[in-house]
């Protein structure tokens, strides 16, 4: 599959998720447990870090001897969300001096956009990234990395929710406070996720001297792996109430297995077929949640590892961030 179809699949899930969330009926809220704020519009700052973890590493004894640990030039950063009538508009920028390398050091740069949507009852995540070069850990260093720019990696995606106690729970309360969550309550979620998932070396993504702990074993230049993947993960999530809900605590899980069609192509070599994955995500979120004011504190982990032949590749992403707001 190529890049193109790769586009035009993920655009007919969009428009599905769409359409189901359209046809779908709200479900009646229960305002004894979920409130509404008089004031719609917000201003939101924020700051934080995150980490993105690319690994293969073999499945064998060697495991961790021979694995490859590759990583954006990643950084902390600022921003704000500005919240008007019907229109949300973004922006960040990274904090200087935090990266792993400076740019004097690097061309490796990273990109990425995020869109959700969410009604009571149903909702969507939507994210693409892209990596101009990963960084590559240095063996048996700390904190050294080599520069591996001849690799390219492509990723869209999006998690869809399905939330089952939609009248007592609020997961917009929970995850971006523009409702109010008044007293305890949960709900079991259902997350499916598709995505696609390209990496592509001029070279060979894993370095030739490994190869033969990796993959199919074999020694030859990996020169590129896509994987076009499902992944569904039931989870729960529960709001923590204090003071009617001026005070909350929010955590939320979700866990559970997929598949992927892969295709592998070393030297001149094409294989495909289907392997296992396996994911989760975990997010906590505690703060204030007032009429006018709005503040947290978020942690989010998301992970997922595919077995591919003799290697499993894992995918890791971390964010903390610390977030303040005042609506209008």
């Amino acid at each position: 599959m190529n890049l193109h179809l790769a586009m035009n699949f993920f655009s007919v899930i969009l428009l599905l998720l769409l359409f189901t969330c359209s046809l779908t009926a709200t479900a009646q809220t229960d305002t004894i447990y979920i409130g509404s704020f008089k004031h719609k519009n917000f201003l939101q700052l924020y700051a934080g870090s995150f980490s993105r973890k690319i690994n293969f590493t073999p499945s064998g004894k060697e495991a961790e001897q021979h694995q490859i640990n590759l990583s954006p030039n990643s950084s902390a950063f600022c921003g704000f969300v500005l919240g008007y009538k019907k229109i949300t508009l973004y922006g960040d920028v990274a904090l200087p001096q935090t990266a792993k390398l400076n740019r004097q050091q690097t061309n490796v740069r990273a990109f990425s956009f995020f869109a959700s949507h969410f009604n009571n009852k149903w909702g969507f995540t939507g994210f693409v990234s892209y990596n101009r070069g990963l960084l590559m850990a240095a063996e048996n260093i700390p904190a050294m990395y080599n520069n591996r720019n001849d690799i390219r990696k492509f990723t869209v995606g999006v998690h869809s929710y399905r939330i089952f106690n939609a009248s007592k729970f609020s997961y917009v309360a929970a995850n971006t406070q523009q409702m109010q969550q008044k007293k305890n309550a949960g709900s079991l979620i259902l997350v499916l996720t598709p995505s696609y998932r390209i990496m592509q070396s001029a070279v060979s993504i894993i370095p030739f001297e490994k190869s033969k702990y990796h993959l199919r074993g074999e020694m030859t230049m990996s020169r590129q792996i896509e994987l076009v993947s499902v992944q569904l993960k039931p989870g729960y999530a529960y709001n923590f109430i204090w003071k009617k809900g001026a005070y909350f605590l929010a955590p939320s899980v979700y866990a559970g297995p997929g598949g992927d069609y892969h295709q592998l192509i070393q030297t001149n070599t094409k294989y495909t077929g289907i392997n296992f994955n396996l994911g989760y995500r975990a997010k906590l979120t505690a703060g204030i949640n007032r009429e006018r004011f709005f503040g947290t504190l978020e942690i989010l982990q998301d992970h997922t590892r595919s077995f591919i032949y003799r290697s499993v590749y894992k995918n890791t992403y971390t964010e903390c961030s610390l977030n303040a707001g005042w609506r209008f």
